[in-house]
């Protein structure tokens, strides 16, 4: 169908959502003013991404590759998202993680204006509603925002965070179909407290030390009054803060309007969907697993979370759910009476009656290897950021006890795995079940070829994001989620076979996006979160008209 749009000339092909650059047929370019402006051949949209292919191919590194694809992103958003879509194993890794995470380092020499997304920032404050307005050109259905105090596994970034929620915008648009042009990425610069970013003079945000405090709460209060008031109805995505103020930010604002913190919620279940998927895949039950979770930050309490949850749901009370988990973090194993608990790690500290007996280092810690021969775990997860903290000893102490060890050493970047996956499937004698947080290699091994699952947050937040704007749902509830996890772990091809991997390949992920949103748009309805009227039977219909494509339309001139 005709497009009408007002612009004309270069003010079109400057505009990404509208750009079409060489598949502007004739007609469009005489009535567009696009004459001599183009090349005289008129290309399909195939024909754009095979060159575009071509010469991603011959750039060299993955930074050269990042400033290639983030390019097509600021100049033709359809070709963007039909060649990530197209070449998805090969440009998922460099848009988002890992290789964002060294973009975002990199901030402070890369940043070129424009760069799409709002940075709002401290010395706003009384304003933000109005900046955020200068934003927006339509309607919004999702905000993607992050205070970059947690970015990834590398910490207080600052206002580069923003390309963490560009990354993010993008895989919900090729996950589950989320329109490019009604999604927002925003920055809140409430300072840093990294030395090298307040010495460093080419750093574009502010230069001070963070908000916290109540000045901090005052900050986000206005930001979220101002999202609710210039993007009614909007979606708020939560990502990378830090662990003091996520968890709290979620709760205080989730039935607010609806509120989804991907570390928390998203990271808890997909590791929850790959525990899941293992116990189904080697005939056991959740319930008879002893579950040891290193790192008990943002991420792992998440995955506590989850998997309490889990466990109640299959019968077991909270207290009973809680004595199958070991939460290890700097401290040493995490004990009742602790002084600088986490609201979030509370919950999950151990009786020191318990373990009374259990050996401790110098520092009166109780360390993982000492856990592992204690507890003689199944499942082994790791949010730690501690590179190597999976050792041979480690492994071998636990597949010892367990025939087959499901082990996730899920900290990302690459570099600060706890473990490699090839190493994990030696020193388990190729036994255990693994799978990653960042994407690895398969593996080689005297039984065959393992391919190693990454526990990418893709299988789940853009199907539980989508889902949410396309019936209008008024909160996302932890039912949701847990209907989006089953959807996920249904789609694990180790939940049928516990020598295959232990995640879909990325091949699936707009598939498995598609599952989740039909299992969270039902669960919503179910649990009376859509608009009235919307019933079951309208989910197909719902879904498939939110759904956007990365498919040319015939531009006309505007009819204003």
């Amino acid at each position: 169908m005709d497009q009408p749009v007002s612009k004309r000339g270069l003010d079109l092909l400057r505009d990404p959502a509208f750009n079409k650059g060489t598949a502007f047929c004739l007609s469009e370019r005489r009535a567009l003013g696009l004459e001599g402006l183009l090349p005289p051949q008129v290309e399909s949209l195939e024909l754009q991404v095979q060159r575009c292919w071509e010469a991603f191919c011959l750039l060299q590194g993955n930074l050269e590759r990042f400033s290639f694809v983030d390019g097509l992103r600021r100049t033709n958003l359809v070709l963007f998202h039909r060649f990530l879509a197209d070449h998805l194993e090969a440009v998922l890794p460099i848009v988002y993680t890992p290789t964002v995470g060294a973009v975002i380092q990199g901030f402070s020499r890369s940043y070129r204006t424009p760069i799409e997304g709002v940075f709002l920032s401290a010395d706003q404050c009384g304003r933000l509603r109005q900046v955020l307005r200068n934003a927006l050109s339509g309607p919004v259905d999702l905000v993607l925002v992050t205070d970059s105090e947690g970015i990834l596994g590398i910490g207080d970034q600052g206002v580069g965070g923003i390309h963490i929620c560009q990354g993010k915008l993008a895989v919900y648009t090729l996950c589950a179909g989320l329109n490019p042009n009604r999604v927002l990425a925003v920055a809140l610069d409430v300072g840093t407290n990294r030395p090298s970013l307040l010495a460093d003079p080419l750093y574009p945000g502010l230069r001070q030390r963070r908000l916290d405090g109540e000045a901090y709460l005052a900050f986000v209060e206005e930001f979220v009054q101002a999202v609710r008031l210039e993007c009614p109805g909007a979606c708020l995505h939560w990502e990378d803060f830090g662990t003091s103020h996520a968890r709290p930010l979620l709760e205080h604002y989730r039935w607010t309007l609806p509120s989804f913190n991907d570390d928390i919620q998203g990271t808890s279940g997909v590791a929850s969907a790959a525990v899941l998927a293992a116990c189904r895949g080697l005939g056991q039950q959740l319930v008879d697993q002893r579950i040891v979770l290193f790192g008990a930050g943002t991420a792992g309490c998440g995955i506590a979370e989850g998997l309490l949850r889990l466990l109640e749901r299959a019968g077991l009370s909270r207290q009973q759910a809680r004595r199958h988990i070991w939460a290890i973090d700097r401290q040493g194993l995490l004990l009742e009476g602790m002084a600088d608990l986490s609201d979030a790690a509370a919950p999950l500290a151990r009786d020191p009656a318990d373990i009374q007996h259990w050996p401790r280092d110098g520092q009166g810690r109780i360390e993982l290897q000492t856990v592992v021969e204690q507890v003689q775990p199944t499942v082994l997860i790791g949010t730690s950021t501690v590179t190597g903290a999976f050792n041979q000893q480690v492994v071998a102490a636990m597949a010892c006890h367990c025939p087959n060890p499901v082990i996730l050493p899920l900290s990302n970047p690459t570099s600060l795995a706890e473990a490699n996956p090839a190493d994990l499937l030696a020193w388990s004698d190729g036994r255990a079940l693994v799978a990653t947080g960042s994407p690895f290699d398969p593996v080689t091994r005297p039984e065959g070829l393992r391919e190693i699952g990454q526990c990418n947050n893709c299988f789940l937040f853009p199907g539980l994001g989508f889902a949410t704007v396309a019936v209008g749902l008024r909160a996302i509830s932890d039912g949701m989620i847990d209907a989006g996890l089953e959807a996920l772990a249904a789609w694990i091809p180790a939940s049928r076979n516990p020598q295959a991997s232990l995640m879909p390949a990325l091949s699936d992920a707009a598939a498995v996006g598609a599952a989740v949103a039909e299992a969270v748009a039902l669960a919503g309805i179910r649990e009376g979160l859509a608009p009235e009227g919307v019933k079951e039977d309208a989910v197909a219909g719902l879904l498939e008209r939110a759904r956007w494509t990365p498919h040319y339309q015939n531009r006309t001139t505007s009819m204003d």
